[in-house]
């Protein structure tokens, strides 16, 4: 029985390691999507001040890179999302392991007794 927790504990290490890079590069993402919504402002607020064609399409530029950034960051999030499932996958896998051992563990604590 110890070789099925010992193998569930070595896949919920793998999944925990692949959620925080999942995890980091949502993060990554998000923060590139602040920086490209603030360009954004930046430009809409040069826009206010100087009505030129460059400036519009300045603002239609960075209003496409600010979407785009944030498509990103969305897929990303649901990558990390998706890896989050399989970590509870995983708790559930080593409840029932856990839960099939417990009557090995009293068999053998009875025997010692």
């Amino acid at each position: 029985m110890h070789e099925n927790l010992l193998t569930e504990t070595r896949k919920l290490e793998v999944r925990l390691a692949e959620f925080l890079e999942a995890e980091e590069k949502a993060v990554e993402a998000l923060r590139r999507c602040a920086s490209d919504l603030k360009k954004l402002s930046d430009v809409e607020a040069e826009l206010h001040n100087k009505e030129t064609p460059e400036c519009v399409e300045k603002v239609f530029t960075a209003r496409l890179e600010a979407i785009r950034s944030l498509h990103d960051a969305l897929t990303e999030i649901s990558k990390a999302e998706h890896e989050k499932s399989h970590l509870f996958e995983s708790y559930g896998a080593l409840i029932q392991v856990l839960e099939e051992q417990l009557p090995s563990v009293l068999d053998k604590q009875k025997k010692l007794r």
